[in-house]
């Protein structure tokens, strides 16, 4: 009798931003938000934005290269095709936005907040994302590519196609949130915190099952 093999989960495509027609801009994007609901078609470089603080903004086909932020918050704001590289931004809150074909590249987020936002289309690629916060958020189709993620909180979140590729999730906080079918397996994830409900159907490497035998309660006893 042949026995059925489990289906493979699906593969995570990731549909990069539209950037098209830019003008890069005079102004920092302070000044823009300060008249304009929606910023769209800009390029912003090597400018810092201070003290910020918005709600209910829109920012769309824009790009931000080697930009510092300091002390900022958007909060519910709307991201579509928008690209941040080498850009600081380290402590800042998106809160409750909605990121929507967005990259972060070689990026310092280093306790930034993306906590209750939804998330569609999302790269992180060699980014520095310790203590990143994606409490309570909704990912669908990211990808999280070479990143320090030591201790971020990925607690109570939806993972929909979610790829973790070569990735630090040292003491990452994954309660609540199931890893049925996420592959882990070329990351290192020593310490996480994480619920045996949770676990269940995520793709580890042998090294990696051993360590979570504690979930199970069970001790290895060497001889």
């Amino acid at each position: 009798m042949k026995t059925s093999k489990p289906s493979a989960m699906p593969p995570v495509r990731i549909v990069p931003p539209t950037l098209e027609g830019q003008k890069e801009s005079t102004k920092s994007l302070n000044d823009w938000l300060e008249t304009e609901e929606t910023v769209r078609g800009l390029y912003f470089c090597k400018q810092t934005e201070e003290q910020m603080d918005y709600s209910y903004k829109s920012i769309t086909n824009c790009t931000f290269s080697h930009i510092q932020f300091n002390a900022c918050r958007l909060k519910a704001t709307h991201f579509t095709d928008v690209r941040f590289e080498n850009c600081d931004l380290s402590n800042i809150s998106f809160a409750e936005s909605s990121l929507f074909r967005v990259e972060f590249i070689s990026c310092k987020l280093v306790g930034t907040s993306l906590a209750e936002t939804i998330l569609n289309h999302l790269t992180l690629k060699d980014c520095n994302a310790r203590y990143l916060n994606l409490s309570m958020s909704k990912i669908n189709q990211a990808r999280f590519s070479t990143c320090d993620l030591r201790n971020t909180d990925i607690n109570d979140c939806k993972l929909v196609s979610v790829a973790f590729e070569n990735c630090e999730l040292i003491e990452a906080e994954f309660s609540h949130t199931s890893l049925k079918g996420i592959d882990l397996s070329d990351s290192h994830i020593e310490g996480i915190h994480v619920n045996l409900p949770d676990i269940r159907g995520a793709i580890v490497n042998a090294t990696q099952a051993m360590d979570l035998t504690s979930l199970l309660g069970i001790k290895i006893k060497d001889f």
